[in-house]
């Protein structure tokens, strides 16, 4: 099991299995209060959603979600080291099993549930009760002031965190099964000028995963931690590990415990109260009892709930120098209804004239673009210059092609560039120049069924439908597209290229029925930078998928031919040829 001194010296890390915006944004809140660089929550398993939307500050951010932790992408995975599982009692267990198993660095969990079966609350127990630090079945969760808050624990509303002083690392260790009560001593901690060193809600329920007696042994070997704050209960004999650890001297440091319950005295029959465990079925399961045995055994356990805050204002600890937050960057803030970023950052400074001298960046429109479009820095020379020769290749292919047809006629009626830019961009399609994205979607699926291109080329073309990125009206065999060919240069400077080697095995097959099915610049262009995302971005399938999801590879014929539509616009207007008709010789009496 980690030590508290590790928790504090690493990455907090945390994969949410379920959904509960609140918890989560409290979670976003604490790290910022504590100065961390990035949000703790890495990923949120949920359905029907791809991300959702929280607050860093006052900054949006993303929270990437997945159908299941197996989907989760590798580089995010091996970030992972709690699990908040949120999921209802029946089906924790099993979610919870599935995230040990494929996450085997985790280092513990909080079960947010109550009713957690007895069956699966026992099976943690066996399997990860000596390994794992984990809070719950039912209650708030655990909490490191400065480094972790694993939960709703501390509270989910921006009052409550600032009245805990969550962000300022204390010596008080605060411990209770119940999650209320467990919010309510860090409260009380706080108002008597202390400051928490670790907090956790064990869990009301029966058979909580993580027992009291571990959670003192963290306690006891803990630095920072001088004192102890318990809240019990009664029912159930948790108290009498706290008795047996101080006989043993296995817990040395202050213990400040509040019973409650001796209300049940006063009913003829015993009552069962709050928690699984709060029902007293024999006399030293009383809280009377429970408080005379820790007294008995050096533990300051008082009458009432006032001198127990009385005790605790008392006990003497360390000088704490609480950490300056601006507040305002949690409190005054407003999302957004769409974007939650900028497309291309240009917070810092950037440099274009050095002296008199121009700083030229090769490459650095073509990389700016990347970088919005694929919401990354590209790493790889390669894909930055792939780029660069599709956006040249494709800024225009004449004035005769329906988009550019479109734009002129737009202009000669007098229209502005806007409009006739829109004309000409709305004729983009499966027919012209969106056949892009289709193709990246063909190779793709061909690639990894690991299907022969014969039987691909018959199961993609049952009812004659046609193959994207396939075939053109003016080139055909022995009269090659020239961009075609520019562009398949780049194949040389990969070490494998299987889209690319996909889309040739296609060709070879289609040419020998039809000369002019040949591999068009759309289909080139999808192959090749498949492949060059996978080698030198380190794309997996999924990522293109998502990618060709999101209409990526369409973008790259849209961009470049926008300048040559806004060019055939400057043309026609310099011109001024006015309204554009059909000749008489092209039309057609009734």
């Amino acid at each position: 099991m980690i030590s508290l001194r590790n928790i504090r010296a690493s990455e907090p890390g945390i994969l949410v299995i379920g959904n509960h915006p609140a918890i989560m944004q409290s979670i976003l809140d604490f790290d910022y209060a504590c100065g961390k660089k990035a949000p703790s929550i890495i990923a949120c398993v949920t359905g029907n959603r791809s991300a959702q939307k929280f607050f860093f500050g006052n900054t949006e951010v993303l929270v990437p979600c997945v159908s299941s932790v197996s989907a989760l992408p590798e580089v995010l995975a091996k970030r992972v080291r709690w699990i908040l599982n949120m999921q209802s009692g029946r089906r924790s267990y099993e979610s919870l099993v599935a995230a040990f198993e494929a996450l085997p660095q985790v280092h513990g969990a909080h079960i947010f549930a109550e009713n957690v079966p007895e069956k699966h609350a026992t099976a943690l127990i066996e399997r990860f009760g000596k390994t794992k630090i984990i809070a719950g079945p039912s209650g708030v969760g655990l909490l490191v002031p400065g480094a972790l808050k694993l939960g709703a624990i501390g509270g989910t509303g921006l009052a409550q965190l600032m009245d805990g002083h969550l962000a300022t690392p204390g010596s008080i260790a605060v411990v209770s099964t119940s999650g209320g009560m467990t919010n309510e001593l860090i409260t009380a901690v706080a108002h008597a000028g202390k400051r928490v060193s670790f907090g956790i809600s064990i869990g009301g329920d029966r058979f909580p995963v993580t027992s009291l007696g571990q959670v003192l042994a963290l306690a006891e070997e803990d630095v920072a931690t001088e004192a102890v704050v318990y809240f019990g209960e009664l029912g159930g004999v948790d108290e009498y590990e706290i008795v047996e650890m101080r006989r043993r001297g296995e817990l040395t440091k202050p213990v400040i415990a509040y019973v409650a319950g001796v209300i049940d005295e006063a009913f003829d029959e015993r009552m069962q109260f709050g928690h699984a465990k709060a029902l007293v079925q024999r006399k030293d399961e009383s809280a009377r009892a429970k408080r005379e045995a820790l007294r008995a055994a050096g533990a300051i356990a008082p009458e009432t709930f006032p001198e127990f805050l009385a005790a605790l204002r008392d006990v003497q600890t360390s000088v704490y120098t609480d950490r300056v937050i601006d507040d305002t960057k949690l409190s005054n803030r407003r999302a957004s209804i769409l974007s939650t970023r900028h497309v291309l950052d240009v917070s810092e400074e950037q440099t274009f004239v050095k002296g008199k001298k121009l700083v030229h960046k090769e490459g650095a429109f073509t990389r700016g673009i990347l970088m919005a479009l694929l919401a990354r820095e590209p790493h790889s020379s390669i894909t930055v210059s792939f780029a660069d020769a599709v956006f040249t290749l494709l800024i225009d292919h004449g004035g005769h092609v329906s988009g550019a047809v479109n734009t002129m006629i737009t202009a000669r009626a007098g229209k502005d560039l806007v409009a006739s830019l829109a004309s000409g961009i709305l004729t983009v399609g499966p027919r012209f120049g969106g056949a892009v994205n289709a193709a990246a979607e063909q190779w793709l699926s061909g690639v990894q069924s690991s299907v022969e291109p014969s039987v691909f080329i018959s199961e993609r073309t049952k009812g004659g439908a046609l193959l994207s990125g396939i075939g053109h009206r003016k080139y055909r065999v022995g009269i090659p597209d020239p961009r075609v060919a520019a562009l398949s240069q780049f194949a040389t400077l990969l070490k494998k290229h299987p889209h690319y080697d996909f889309a040739r095995a296609i060709e070879g097959i289609t040419t020998g029925k039809n000369g002019k099915l040949i591999l068009n610049v759309d289909g080139i262009m999808a192959a090749l930078f498949l492949d060059i995302l996978a080698e030198c971005e380190k794309y997996t399938a999924a990522d293109l998928q998502t990618l060709i999801d999101t209409e990526f590879f369409n973008a790259l014929f849209v961009i470049p031919r926008t300048v040559g539509f806004i060019a055939h616009f400057m043309e026609q207007k310099k011109n001024d040829e006015g309204l554009f008709r059909l000749p008489d010789d092209l039309l057609f009496e009734s």
